[in-house]
């Protein structure tokens, strides 16, 4: 039976340009994104935890600008309320610091 390929996109850029990087303490498989124009190192294919989606923060972060509220927001995306808090104080940070 042959092997089949798996193509795997940086969620971030949306390039195939990705390399193997060993794995995190959970044992997923981690991805290093090879695009120099990409802004971000690595990244897993399926998280663990929902809370560490990068489209997950993205909708935390939308809908605080829809004034939704803390508590609602964690009941809707299924994470906690402290973990919504903690993105919206986390500052955002690119590559070059």
């Amino acid at each position: 039976m042959p092997k089949k390929i798996i193509t795997v996109k940086c969620p971030f850029c949306g390039s195939e340009k990705v390399s193997k990087n060993g794995h995190n303490k959970t044992g997923k498989q981690v991805y290093n994104c090879n695009n120099p124009e990409c802004n971000h190192h690595n990244f897993v294919e399926e998280y663990t935890y929902k809370a560490y989606n990068p489209e997950v923060r993205q909708q935390v972060l939308k809908m605080a600008v829809d004034c939704t509220g803390i508590r609602a927001t964690g009941r809707i995306l299924g994470i906690s309320k402290d973990t919504v808090t903690a993105i919206l104080k986390k500052p955002k940070t690119g590559r070059g610091r």
